[in-house]
């Protein structure tokens, strides 16, 4: 696989346009569909042209995905972002790469998408919104456990992580169900 947005800084370098042929080698034409878009498009002049080129021979891209555009909102600047993410987390398969993400992740998406796919959260969409498609919805790790994800939860709550919101309301509703016996 290509680049491991939620390793390390490298969504934080990618977002500075810091994009080089190695980030987009190895990734997969469909499931990495969304990266490969924002790469393209975000590349920055230095390394932009080698990218391209490599994109198109490699992946049949005949020119720059256009940008994805909340249908409700056009000006959202925030779907582009969320959707790429939203592909990567279920991408990401090491659940010690995602705590790092979730407890110390300094991009509130970021951290948020890997929070929720650790926990099984997600947050609850806002009626007549343009903004509810941002559940961060991705589904659960395979192989995480109660006491693994009330551990992230206490984690995210003890270290201020950007999740501690929705950290607080995960715990709360996990140890509520645990006491009434589901």
């Amino acid at each position: 696989m290509g680049v491991k947005v939620f390793r390390g800084d490298n969504w934080a370098r990618i977002q500075s346009g810091a994009i080089s042929r190695m980030d987009i080698m190895y990734l997969d034409g469909e499931k990495d569909r969304e990266l490969i878009g924002y790469l393209l498009r975000h590349a920055s002049q230095e390394f932009g042209a080698s990218v391209f080129e490599y994109a198109a021979e490699k992946y049949g891209i005949a020119g720059v995905p256009e940008v994805p555009l909340n249908i409700d909102d056009p000006d959202d600047k925030c779907f582009e972002k969320y959707i790429v993410l939203r592909e990567q987390v279920v991408r990401e398969e090491d659940d010690y790469v995602l705590r790092e993400a979730a407890v110390c992740g300094s991009d509130y998406d970021l951290a948020m998408f890997a929070f929720c796919r650790l926990t099984g959260y997600s947050v609850a969409p806002g009626e007549c919104d343009a903004y509810s498609y941002r559940t961060f919805e991705c589904g659960i790790l395979p192989g995480m456990t109660d006491d693994g994800i009330a551990g992230i939860c206490r984690s995210v709550i003890r270290k201020s992580g950007l999740p501690r919101n929705a950290a607080e309301k995960c715990l709360t509703c996990r140890m509520q169900r645990i006491t009434v016996g589901e």
